[in-house]
């Protein structure tokens, strides 16, 4: 990072940070991260995160401003920052951190915002901090108390954790305002630093709108995000006022990550309830975006750990609680102090293991300490206290307590003491986003080997196979689990902890965190390596337009001149189209046609009366030619499979809610667009199936798998005939082309025209011509780069994203850009005259 205009910077509402990592470590643990791949080619990543790993006081050198500054190591998310600390430690990477450096303490310890520190305090900050590469990020105080205290941790947090957000505080809009602006500062800061091909990696719900503010400013970025608390059931999360802000600003980013796989389904499944976007297992579609889907459990800085437990201070501790409950077996938790955490079922379960097994009575302690959670919680502070106090009048005596309970921050060295000794670890949290705590307990149970008993409800649940799982809500199955585990004997215990310490072990912090990079790095590369159709070139397609003589115009309706609707009816024609029509029909040059799956009524009805034009309605069964009547192209097939094809949508139709059938003339078809999107869909694969065995087999028609719909069609029949019957028995006549269609349906105009331009190219260009068109046609999406530079002009343009899977030689990303590509034609055409 360049040490220049450090004064500039610290102007600045907002500033990045790079984090080196400590090196050096010793311990008995094997060096794990050795293990860890090296990135094959250097990359730069910028790391995002509402807090920094650091805190800022004021040197005992500068009672007075200007201050300089101590840099102090901030608690929490321990995992997250190892993570990425450990980035710094590849070879062909560079780290950079970027967030918000929060209050300063003064002389005496107390807190205060940086908001009046002078401009040369701020640039001292900006000194210190860069010597650990590191530069912060300054917001105010109204705006950082809103995002934080605020939305993030009343509103975000409940509801990402199963709680309704109108159970935990009335939402102010005050506090999404601040949450925006956050977002926006990070943005301009990271943009501030980012160089092209560099990697932004954003984290958790503080910053869900970062990622598409960030792709705003900079729209090739390569942007992943990694949420590291649970995501609801869409249910729940639609339940959110600004629900579709949030999905959108997530879809920003080029993959997202998850710690588990439920979170990332239910992700999925809220983009497409909530904003109708089409998913995979893997993906999400966002208008023509493909943003990949992925699961990252996060690991634990093991090294650190190993290495804290081992101190001589830790010992000493250790063997204090030893003698202070001495012959007792001790069950340990800590826990935040949260509905989520599971404290109240946990005392509840602990009760019920002294009842049903009197013979522990007095020779097990459980030792609960508990830590400030996310908001105050008077009720439930009264109600852990009440078990407390019942558990321990019930079951103590004078000389003994069972529940040891703390409601305090413990230090590193007691948290490690309680770890090393305990005889077993009892988690109940109902809902975690991945409970590192018991990774950690993992770690310092090498000598003991001592039972897990692990919440289902925990990310880390579907990781730790050698825990004991257990529903915190069955407090008799938690009872017996404990007394199971209390029993078990020294073989058992040595197999489990077997499997739980190599997973810890080969999942670490390190590991995750290169994993993540390197997941979006393939993704990238996939997406760069993949066929990827060129945007239509405005330029060449009016150049070509102006400079030839006989025109043919051939375009789909639906999703091409007008935008997908959920009720077909109200898909109209726009005016701006309607008079681009016009103006396109009245030169004699110019042969315009619309070839739609409509039938013949709708085109009639909204496009019967641009002279000129010709029709085609039904996937191509008919056809007006301008001044014409209609011609059923299929008058003399049989039409008796209809019967049949309607029997079976029907009775699909009756058993999917929001299902339409829509009956034309030559075809038959069944739309879900309005149903659940996921049981429509699977509704739809066994429609298809039920079609396929009792009437595709039998008869001659097939299938048509459209935009939330299936299209039972003559097998003859398809737009791609009617683009030849179109161009005629003389192509050659037509030296500017233009095809442009959305669907599956569309794919067979665009091969037709493929085909029809190599044998024009044969014909006029000679053996070269020949070769250069064949081997760019034969190359799917890449045949416009030479042929459609040179006349005769074919376009054919599909709409949609660019890695779409097509035979057209362009793409145009919306319907509207296809009508603006027509009043261009219309435009020149009218200053040609």
């Amino acid at each position: 990072m360049h040490k220049s205009n450090l004064d500039e910077a610290a102007d600045l509402s907002l500033k990045v940070v790079s984090l080196s990592r400590p090196s050096s470590f010793s311990g008995k643990i094997e060096d794990v991260h050795g293990k860890h791949k090296e990135f094959s080619a250097h990359v730069r990543i910028i790391a995002a995160s509402h807090f920094l790993p650091f805190s800022i006081a004021v040197s005992e050198e500068t009672p007075t401003e200007p201050f300089q500054w101590k840099v102090s190591r901030r608690s929490g998310h321990t995992a997250m920052y190892a993570g990425i600390r450990s980035l710094s430690d590849n070879p062909n990477a560079d780290c950079t951190h970027v967030g918000w450096i929060g209050n300063y303490k003064d002389l005496k310890g107390e807190e205060h915002s940086c908001d009046d520190l002078s401009h040369e305090s701020r640039t001292n900050i900006c000194k210190e901090l860069e010597k650990y590469d590191a530069v912060p990020v300054f917001v105010d105080e109204a705006t950082a108390n809103g995002h934080y205290e605020g939305y993030s941790k009343q509103i975000l947090w409940p509801l990402l954790h199963y709680m309704s957000w109108s159970d935990s505080n009335p939402m102010k809009s005050a506090w999404w305002d601040c949450y925006n602006q956050v977002s926006k500062t990070f943005a301009t800061a990271i943009s501030a630093i980012y160089k092209d091909g560099d990697i932004v990696w954003i984290h958790d719900y503080h910053l869900l709108l970062l990622p598409e503010m960030f792709r705003a400013l900079n729209p090739k970025a390569t942007i992943g995000l990694f949420l590291h608390s649970p995501f609801p059931s869409s249910e729940l999360f639609r339940s959110l006022p600004n629900r579709k802000e949030i999905l959108y600003g997530m879809l920003g980013s080029t993959s997202i990550g998850f710690q588990t796989y439920s979170y990332a389904r239910h992700f999925l499944s809220s983009c497409t309830r909530v904003l109708g976007l089409e998913s995979t297992p893997t993906g999400i579609d966002n208008m023509g975006n493909m943003v990949a889907i992925g699961v990252f459990p996060i690991g634990i800085d093991a090294r650190q750990v190993q290495e804290r437990r081992s101190l001589p201070a830790v010992q000493t501790k250790m063997k204090n609680l030893r003698e202070m409950f001495a012959n007792k077996r001790i069950i340990i938790g800590r826990d935040r102090l949260d509905e989520v955490a599971g404290i109240k079922q946990k005392l509840e379960a602990f009760e019920k293991f002294l009842e049903m097994y009197p013979e522990w009575q007095n020779n097990v302690v459980l030792i609960q300490v508990t830590q400030p959670g996310q908001t105050r919680q008077p009720k439930l502070e009264a109600k852990i206290s009440e078990l407390v106090t019942s558990i321990n009048s019930n079951y103590g005596s004078l000389e003994f307590m069972p529940v040891m309970y703390h409601h305090t921050f413990l230090n590193t060295d007691e948290y490690m003491a309680l770890l090393n000794i305990a005889d077993l670890c009892l988690i109940t949290v109902i809902r975690d986003g991945m409970n590192t705590g018991s990774l950690e307990y993992v770690v310092c149970q090498q000598d003991k080997h001592s039972p897990l008993l692990l919440s289902e409800f925990t990310g880390t649940a579907g990781s730790v196979s050698g825990a004991i799982q257990i529903n915190p809500w069955d407090y008799q199955g938690v009872a017996q689990a404990i007394d199971t585990a209390l029993r078990m004997g020294p073989d058992e215990k040595k197999v489990r902890y077997k499997e739980m310490y190599r997973h810890v072990m080969n999942h670490d912090a390190q590991y995750w965190a290169s994993t993540v990079i390197q997941d979006l790095r393939a993704t990238v590369l996939a997406g760069q390596s993949s066929s990827v159709t060129p945007k239509l070139d405005m330029a060449l397609f009016v150049k070509g337009f102006k400079a030839s003589k006989r025109r043919m115009i051939m375009l789909d309706y639906d999703g091409t001149l007008t935008p997908i609707t959920n009720i077909p009816a109200q898909a109209l024609p726009p005016a701006e189209m309607l008079e681009a029509l016009r103006a396109l029909c009245a030169d004699p040059r110019n042969f315009v046609s619309v070839i739609s799956g409509r039938d013949r009524a709708f085109l009639e009805l909204h496009l019967g009366d641009i002279e000129g034009l010709a029709l085609s309605g039904e996937h191509g069964s008919f056809i007006r030619y301008p001044g014409g009547e209609w011609i059923n192209l299929l008058a003399e097939m049989d039409m008796s499979w209809k019967d049949e094809v309607l029997s079976i949508f029907e009775f699909y139709t009756e058993r999917t809610v929001g299902a339409t059938i829509e009956a034309k003339e030559t075809s038959i078809t069944w739309h879900f667009r309005n149903a659940d999107p996921e049981y429509g869909e699977f509704q739809a694969k066994e429609c298809m199936n039920h079609l396929e065995n009792s009437v595709v087999s039998k008869r001659p028609v097939e299938i048509l798998v459209g935009k939330k719909c299936l299209e039972v069609r003559p097998i003859s029949v398809n737009k791609g005939e009617i683009v030849k019957r179109l161009m005629g028995a003389n192509p050659k006549q037509w030296d500017f082309v233009v095809c442009a269609g959305d669907d599956k349906t569309d794919e067979d105009m665009f091969r037709s025209l493929r085909t029809i331009k190599r044998s024009v190219a044969g014909n006029t260009s000679g053996e070269e011509g020949l070769n250069a068109v064949s081997t760019s046609v034969g190359m799917g999406t890449n045949w416009s780069s030479m042929s459609m530079r040179l006349p005769p002009y074919y376009f054919t343009i599909t709409v949609g994203p660019p890695d779409k899977r097509s035979a057209a030689a362009w793409h145009v990303s919306s319907s509207h850009d296809v009508v603006e590509a027509l009043m261009l034609l219309a435009a020149s055409n009218n200053n040609a005259e």
